[in-house]
């Protein structure tokens, strides 16, 4: 596959995925901080419980909300999802702030350290996410990287990526993304010279022997 399709290909995914808003979708997760600034967290015992937790929506759209039951979140963006919630707490604070942070599904495979699928926070640096999927077993994967969205391949600059402090969300990374680390079976640097310095080895001991018979 030619490297600058690949390139044009995350461009123009990245752009298109710009303006578009995000919606929360089955499998996605949810953080949710709940305060009520007129009391401390932990004395709104209704509210602190719900305080720093993270939720899973289900394959119906919905997440459990303890005492308030199954909540509908599938197909709201992050605002809506807000307002819902704060509507629902409202009556439970007087002076009551909601914050929502989405949890994206990522799917790691290939040369990390524990393949599978994670939900990360889009803040969240390219590295952090490496780094919890268990880091990389060589720097070759890390240079040959990308991402399959929708059984399409998009490249982008991961290996800069890693060492930049670029977020998931400055990549354009999505939920639903599958990122590959591919196994790389040319020979390394380290395997070349090896194979050098045992043909040469052998050359030199067929001269030798060529030499001694001949005197």
């Amino acid at each position: 596959i030619n490297i600058f399709a690949l390139v044009f290909l995350f461009s123009a995914a990245t752009s298109s995925s710009a303006v578009e808003e995000f919606k929360f979708n089955n499998a996605d997760g949810l953080k949710l901080l709940v305060y009520d600034n007129s009391v401390e967290p932990a004395k709104n015992k209704l509210l602190s419980s719900f305080h720093d937790t993270e939720f899973i929506i289900d394959g119906e759209g919905y997440i459990q909300l303890g005492s308030f039951g199954k909540t509908y979140i599938a197909g709201k963006n992050i605002e809506e999802t807000t307002a819902y919630l704060e509507d629902k707490f409202k009556p439970y604070g007087k002076n009551l702030m909601v914050i929502v942070t989405p949890l994206i599904r990522v799917v790691m495979k290939g040369e990390f350290g524990k393949t599978g699928m994670y939900r990360f926070s889009p803040n969240i640096s390219f590295w952090d996410a490496v780094a919890e999927a268990g880091g990389m077993s060589n720097s070759l994967a890390a240079e040959n990287m990308y991402l399959l969205r929708n059984g399409d391949i998009v490249y982008a600059d991961f290996m800069s990526a890693l060492y930049a402090g670029v977020s998931l969300k400055e990549l354009g990374i999505q939920s639903g993304d599958e990122l590959i680390a591919p196994r790389i079976t040319r020979l390394s640097f380290n395997s070349i010279m090896r194979y050098v310095n045992f043909f040469s080895s052998l050359i030199l001991l067929y001269l030798a022997l060529t030499d001694k018979q001949r005197n």
